[in-house]
């Protein structure tokens, strides 16, 4: 099957790909006739329905990663396109990067460096003092699997009380996993000392959380969001850094990629910032890269796929 791959995968994947398909690479001159394309795998690439139309033989998108947003999920399906994605490969590596702007913003690390490069006359200083994460409070917002792996790791790790705020998960779900299900949003903003976001991006999501959410928080708490920009109203985040309202954000995803070196959330001591990097580990690299070829020959051998979005 002939399979175009718009976005550089690591090496082994696509040595990999080579073997099970007959593969167009991103730097081969092919790559800008669509035409000849049955299947495509994608990790940032757009497809648009001008691109979708110039791929008449096209069979499947095959996403190098979970979300989908890159993709007219309502053209493809009209079409008769086949969409997977590799839900269960990179979630490791988002849950790990998740604890780790925890501990970063709670500790302030990066600050801390950015300190120690400028010189710093005492050991300790006031204001760098944190909190630790031991006996606090984690309010997931969305219990997909990377949220669920957040609770569980910062709860085996920390004891942390893990609350939940997702309206397509059960009371008995939340059971299952040792978690406490809130109803309300505001009441789970309300109690976190940690709020971490993992939900898509789509219509009721986008600005989930804008000023009236943040003015809920506490004083001392942190924000994180590894899912998609766009979920948090950057400025008015940018408005509650600054004015003291929370203790800290870590974002790896904006409304705008990459973020601008002249963003105004970078000039927040209580910000951390990161280029979409939560599924840039080596290991989720591997397996995102194989899991989407291993999709395409399924349909290429008239198999059930395992992962279907559309």
């Amino acid at each position: 099957m002939k399979t175009f791959i718009f976005d550089p995968i690591d090496p082994s994947a696509l040595q990999y790909a080579k073997e099970k398909l007959d593969v167009v690479t991103w730097t081969d001159k092919e790559i800008n006739n669509y035409s000849l394309a049955e299947a495509v795998i994608v990790r940032t690439f757009k497809m648009t329905k001008e691109v979708i139309d110039q791929m008449p033989n096209l069979k499947i998108i095959a996403k190098h990663g979970v979300g989908v947003d890159n993709i007219d999920l309502d053209y493809v399906k009209s079409k008769g396109i086949r969409v997977t994605n590799t839900p269960q490969a990179n979630m490791h590596s988002v849950s790990e990067l998740v604890i780790a702007l925890a501990l970063n913003c709670a500790r302030k690390v990066s600050l801390s460096q950015k300190l120690v490069e400028k010189g710093i006359s005492k050991n300790s200083p006031v204001e760098l003092a944190g909190f630790e994460l031991q006996d606090k409070t984690i309010g997931l917002i969305g219990l997909g699997r990377i949220g669920s792996l957040v609770g569980h790791k910062l709860n085996a790790a920390f004891n942390m009380n893990v609350l939940v705020y997702d309206p397509y998960t059960t009371q008995s779900k939340c059971q299952e996993e040792g978690f406490t299900k809130y109803e309300s949003l505001e009441d789970l903003l309300k109690e976190s000392d940690i709020v971490n976001i993992s939900v898509p991006l789509t219509k009721e999501t986008e600005n989930l959380i804008s000023a009236r959410e943040l003015s809920l928080m506490k004083k001392n708490a942190i924000l994180i969001n590894t899912a998609r920009g766009k979920i948090i109203n950057e400025q008015d985040l940018y408005h509650a850094l600054k004015n003291g309202e929370i203790f800290g954000a870590a974002l790896d995803v904006f409304a705008e990629e990459p973020i601008s070196i002249d963003h105004p959330l970078l000039t927040c001591d209580n910000f951390i910032g990161t280029p979409h990097n939560g599924a840039n580990t080596v290991d989720a690299l591997i397996r995102m890269g194989t899991g989407a070829v291993d999709e395409i020959v399924r349909v290429m051998k008239h198999m059930e796929a395992l992962s279907v979005i559309a």
